[in-house]
């Protein structure tokens, strides 16, 4: 047994001295990023309905603009852009009232390709499909309602556009061309001038072909929804859209909520980077089991819960000053949070896209009154 110790020894030596060295390093690298500083409005931390708890030496004003660089050379490319568009619009006449200019058939080129037959088709059974009729599986609601949120379709569009631009390269590029369109002003309006009584009328048909299982005690019998339901199914419908469009109009009119979720993102990530530096920390004290290590990982603990506890009033903060802006249904916070976090990473600071998202909001609106008229129709021909 004597010859296996030195060769033990010298194993265990050049063992703990690695793992030393990787933990140093590892730490080190974590502990330069969990220096970042979080600023956050005032009204999140300070002096606002989230409670006086102070993120970092340093509290940025409400209403202070957060724009990268990145941003403002990108928006040198747009202005540079619009202004090639602008010369071209005025250069190149046409020569008769029928004839388009290149931006205006371009814009139709990316409106054929962009919302297809295809995809309303599947929007529209996306709609129908979400709507439960009171007593029917799976919920057994008391009441008619529709199960459709803003999160929910765009899980369900997301990873298969299922009809949007199909002419894209890749889901990437589509994403970004979907998106760089419909953020454009007057785009998404004129969209939903041309689409929107389509839309209704593919839902009124599926809804007339649409089954739901009805529960009759402890068993249930298949059947068709009757017009009453089907005018329900219309209404019901109208209420995800309203709660979508107040909490848009909430995050728009606001630029201070783009602040605060720039903060919460840091938040984030610092809570992330404290995560990681208190599982060495754990990892070693478990392994050593001395003192030392062990006050390390309380103190790491204590980091990490701090990083949690600042996160999550950001978020709070958040989310109550957007219910306090809704002028309509906004009780829903994860799903408001979930709508402002969507819009952040679209948008960011850009007015212009702010702008859009406000008009998507006005857009939805009118829609759900549709809706309404839709199912005050569908009633009278009773």
């Amino acid at each position: 047994m004597n010859k296996y110790k030195i060769p033990a020894l010298i194993f265990g030596v050049v063992f703990v001295v690695s793992a030393a060295a990787l933990f140093f390093y590892v730490k080190k690298d974590l502990g330069e990023i969990t220096g970042t500083e979080v600023d956050a409005p005032a009204w999140v931390t300070k002096n606002g309905s989230s409670g006086k708890m102070p993120i970092s030496g340093k509290v940025a004003r409400s209403g202070n603009s957060i724009k990268p660089e990145s941003e403002k050379q990108a928006e040198t490319e747009i202005k540079t852009n619009n202004n090639k568009i602008a010369t071209t619009e005025t250069t190149e006449q046409p020569s008769n009232k029928t004839v388009q200019t290149p931006v205006a058939k371009a814009v139709d080129k990316i409106k054929e390709t962009i919302i297809t037959e295809v995809f309303l088709d599947n929007l529209a059974q996306y709609i129908a499909d979400s709507y439960h009729p009171a007593g029917t599986l799976p919920y057994r609601a008391k009441q008619d309602f529709s199960s459709a949120s803003f999160k929910g379709i765009n899980m369900h569009f997301g990873l298969n556009l299922r009809g949007l631009m199909p002419e894209a390269e890749n889901i990437v590029t589509a994403r970004k061309s979907i998106w760089s369109y419909l953020l454009t002003t007057g785009n998404l309006d004129a969209l939903s001038k041309s689409d929107t009584g389509p839309l209704l009328d593919l839902i009124e048909e599926k809804g007339i072909f649409a089954e739901r299982k009805f529960t009759e005690g402890d068993s249930f019998s298949t059947r068709e929804l009757t017009k009453t339901q089907r005018a329900e199914m219309f209404r019901s419908s109208s209420i995800p859209l309203k709660h979508v469009a107040a909490v848009l109009k909430a995050v728009a009119d606001n630029p201070d909520l783009m602040q605060a979720l720039d903060s919460y993102i840091k938040a984030e990530k610092r809570v992330d980077s404290a995560n990681g530096i208190f599982q060495l920390d754990l990892d070693n004290s478990r392994n050593s089991k001395s003192e030392s290590t062990r006050n390390k990982a309380a103190h790491s603990g204590k980091i990490l819960k701090d990083a949690i506890t600042i996160r999550e009033k950001i978020k709070t903060g958040i989310t109550q000053k957007i219910k306090s802006y809704c002028a309509g249904a906004c009780d829903k916070p994860d799903d408001s949070f979930y709508i402002a976090q969507w819009v952040f990473r679209r948008v960011h600071n850009d007015e212009k896209k702010l702008k859009a998202v406000a008009a998507g909001s006005e857009v939805l609106s009118s829609i759900a009154a549709r809706m309404i008229e839709r199912a005050e129709a569908i009633e009278k021909s009773m």
